[in-house]
């Protein structure tokens, strides 16, 4: 698996990790431990997936899908329809 460049993802990473404490009231903490250890995260990492095309909400947003459903393709931003 080739990695974005490690600057793109602590953007995302920094962004992502404030919606979740905002929206859900997490410490940074937790948050990080939420969104790092998520599978949305993992497709983030992997630049064949090219994930970096979307913005930190769009990947926000498949993080809360993977909360709920366990997958985060089920995102209306991966679904294909």
């Amino acid at each position: 698996m080739t990695k974005i460049p490690i600057f793109s993802l602590d953007c995302y990473n920094k962004n992502v990790i404030k919606m979740i404490m905002e929206k859900y009231g997490l410490t940074e903490m937790e948050a990080a431990r939420e969104f790092l250890m998520s599978e949305t995260h993992r497709m983030l990492e992997d630049a064949d997936m090219a994930m970096w095309e979307f913005s930190a909400r769009a990947i926000f947003d498949m993080w809360e899908v993977e909360k709920i459903t366990g997958n985060p393709r089920n995102s209306v931003h991966l679904r294909s329809e």
